[in-house]
């Protein structure tokens, strides 16, 4: 075999560290990523080729584009020449004397995602990987990864900086899913899967022969800097709220004392087959804003999830309101009451249910620059501190601050394809608060207003809607 600069005298080695662990990792799934620089796409090369001496060898390799691709099969070409694999054919294949074969392929083909299903591919090798947009498509191209050859396994490496279209579904099936180096068990389909991270600083060539490209990557601007070099997957190129700091807006319920003197809101965004998503917030000194709650819940319908919503929270807990999606209020819908079916404002059903709601500001563009107001790190007390707090166990709405992006066709907004139901509905609750611009913000005027609005809707009902 040969090294990446392409002499075949000598034989390559991975990298002690991460390079290394990647090619002696045995999951189903495994991503190696983080910053550039650290050796992915050798460590891909080579793991591609340790199965060559099985004749019924089939492996298939993808990039984004075919100039990516042809990227690729440079270094291919060196690094499989040693071992007798030779690059044939448009598009082009590696094949070696043993009847062993690399097919490859570039996500710019029309179709892409499905041209390989049916197929069987015992390897499978996904270059950046973030630029695949959603879960499903990626299913899609790993359904060909399977194996009927004994002795051969069926697995698939990807690799990837974060950043791109599919960041998002990446981070949370491979990074956030359990500690990096640690196998995770699929409690649906015993599958296996891996994180390995790795640095530029893990490469110790590139660190000999390149040193300035560490340089490079030292002055990029931020957040391209935390994502290239350090390899952080809660910033990246296109990232939406670009102030979000896990050191500055998550803290851990345990170590933070939130008073029952202080008043409490919440905030739902309405979903059924997407996720309905609710939040509790209570209003710490200086407006300091707590979201110290999660309710996130797909398929249930009105009453069960008001009742739920209801059930979470306490008697001594001091809600004054309880903000809603203002689409959802003149949305009638059909409920089963006293023997008969009616149709029912959602909005009634809540309230009978132990929720009243008032309609809360449904502006996008002006609630996420409130939501980043209150997310940017200010002078406070001698230090820094953020005027929004949230609670680690609101997974999927950090989840969400964390990788969301901006539209393409309104950089002023986030794109339409992002997960966005916790976004939606703290953006309610954060339209409900007073700006942090004010001089002197009057904190329970909102408060107040808010509990006299709900109180004038209650009683302007002309009837009860009856035990559901």
């Amino acid at each position: 075999m040969s090294d990446s600069s392409g002499n075949s005298s000598l034989t390559w080695k991975p990298h002690p560290g991460p390079q290394e662990l990647a090619l002696r990792t045995v999951v189903a799934e495994l991503l190696f990523g983080g910053s550039r620089g650290p050796g992915k796409t050798d460590a891909g090369i080579v793991w591609m080729m340790k199965p060559m001496a099985f004749p019924r060898y089939r492996g298939l390799v993808i990039r984004k584009n075919a100039d990516d691709l042809r990227d690729w099969l440079d270094r291919a070409r060196f690094m499989y020449a040693a071992s007798g694999g030779e690059v044939i054919g448009n598009p082009a294949e590696i094949r070696w004397p043993s009847g062993a074969k690399i097919r490859t392929g570039h996500l710019k083909d029309d179709n892409a995602y499905e041209k390989y299903q049916g197929h069987e591919y015992q390897r499978v090798l996904i270059e950046e990987l973030t630029q695949i947009p959603t879960e499903e498509r990626y299913l899609k191209l790993l359904s060909s990864c399977r194996s009927t050859v004994d002795g051969l396994d069926a697995r698939a490496f990807n690799t990837s900086n974060p950043g791109g279209r599919g960041h998002g579904w990446v981070k949370k099936r491979f990074v956030t899913v359990a500690p990096p180096n640690t196998k995770y068990v699929d409690p649906v389909t015993g599958r296996t899967r891996m994180f390995i991270p790795g640095k530029v600083t893990d490469n110790p060539t590139l660190m000999t022969k390149d040193p300035g490209y560490l340089h490079f990557l030292d002055g990029l601007p931020e957040p391209l800097r935390s994502a290239w070099r350090d390899g952080n997957w809660d910033v990246f190129e296109g990232a939406y709220f670009t102030e979000f700091d896990r050191q500055y807006h998550v803290y851990n319920p345990a170590e933070v004392k939130i008073l029952p003197s202080w008043p409490r809101f919440r905030s739902i965004d309405w979903g059924f087959t997407s996720p309905m998503a609710g939040y509790w917030h209570a209003v710490g000194p200086d407006q300091h804003i707590y979201t110290y709650r999660e309710y996130y819940e797909t398929e249930k319908h009105d009453a069960i999830a008001a009742q739920e919503v209801a059930s979470l929270t306490s008697e001594s807990e001091d809600i004054r309101y309880t903000i809603g999606d203002p689409q959802s209020f003149p949305v009638k819908i059909e409920h089963w009451n006293q023997g008969k079916m009616v149709s029912v404002k959602r909005s009634d059903v809540w309230a009978e249910n132990g929720i009243p709601m008032i309609m809360g500001n449904s502006a996008r563009v002006d609630g996420w620059s409130r939501m980043r107001d209150y997310l940017r790190v200010r002078d406070y007390m001698g230090g820094k501190s953020a005027w929004w707090h949230i609670s680690s166990q609101c997974v999927n709405l950090i989840e969400e601050l964390s990788t969301a992006y901006h539209s393409k066709r309104n950089v002023e907004d986030i794109a339409a394809d992002c997960v966005d139901h916790g976004l939606e509905a703290t953006r309610l609750g954060l339209m409900s608060r007073p700006p942090l611009w004010k001089d002197k913000p009057e904190t329970m005027t909102m408060l107040e207003a808010a509990e006299k609005q709900a109180e004038r809707e209650e009683e302007s009902k002309p009837h009860k809607l009856g035990a559901f």
